[in-house]
């Protein structure tokens, strides 16, 4: 990711839309997780850490640790105050012992790494038997757009594509969804024409479009009530895709 977009997403994270539904996805999937045994006291892995959102989230369900390689994400971490970062490359084998965490998150992270079959097998071995991972990536080749150039995501997937993946690992897959399904055709009509107006080459992410708070709120509220929808249904389609995993009790441990 360029640096400079860090200093946005900090300054947007409490704010825009996106960011706004991916916090209650987070909450969601973790009361969830409360649920069906996690403890208050777990330690929960945030792999791409980011400037620090999700990990303020965490904190109300256990003890986060963050891992984010970008020293300029890392001041933004500092900046809020989080206790338990680790400098590591997510490229890189996760720096934590065999059955460390009861909570995984790995939230628009595999994208950006080479080999994203390693760290599906590096979220497995670091979670416990009876643990859970929660994944987001990007969807669908065509809404490749400068966006993704800005953000450095290396490709977007689908369904099948990741099924597949998780299917060769000893994960169970709870739940396997796309999302922001709505919003799906805006969102891909601004990405292919928003180049036309900018050009290719000024590549930024969609957050650096300036949108009317009342826009904002609605977009926010669109999003909101889709991420509610997922405890009932899964989408056929959308921008994004969220799995929720499951690490067997009895798995085999590496």
């Amino acid at each position: 990711m360029k640096n400079d977009e860090y200093k946005i997403m900090y300054d947007l994270e409490d704010s825009y839309w996106w960011f706004i539904g991916k916090q209650v996805l987070v909450k969601k999937t973790l009361q969830s997780f409360l649920s069906k045994g996690l403890k208050r006291d777990a330690k929960i892995l945030d792999i791409g850490s980011g400037t620090g959102i999700v990990l303020r989230i965490i904190e109300d369900f256990g003890v986060p640790v963050g891992m984010e390689v970008s020293l300029e994400a890392i001041h933004f971490l500092k900046k809020r105050n989080l206790k338990y970062i680790v400098c590591s490359d997510a490229d890189t084998a996760v720096p934590f012992k065999n059955d460390t965490f009861g909570v995984t998150t790995c939230l628009d992270v595999l994208e950006h790494v080479d080999n994203d079959n390693a760290l599906l097998k590096e979220m497995l071995r670091v979670c416990k038997p009876g643990g859970h991972v929660l994944i987001t990536v990007p969807a669908f080749n065509a809404l490749w757009s400068p966006h993704d150039m800005a953000l450095y995501h290396k490709r977007r997937y689908t369904y099948t594509r990741m099924v597949n993946k998780i299917r060769k690992l000893n994960f169970t897959i709870i739940r396997a969804s796309y999302y922001n399904t709505l919003l799906c055709l805006p969102i891909f009509l601004v990405r292919k024409l928003n180049p036309l107006f900018r050009g290719a080459e000024n590549a930024h992410s969609d957050f650096f479009l300036s949108l009317p708070s009342w826009v904002n709120k609605i977009l926010a509220l669109i999003f909101i009530f889709e991420i509610k929808c997922l405890r009932f249904f899964n989408f056929p389609f959308g921008v994004s895709l969220m799995l929720i995993l499951k690490k067997p009790v009895l798995a085999e441990k590496h």
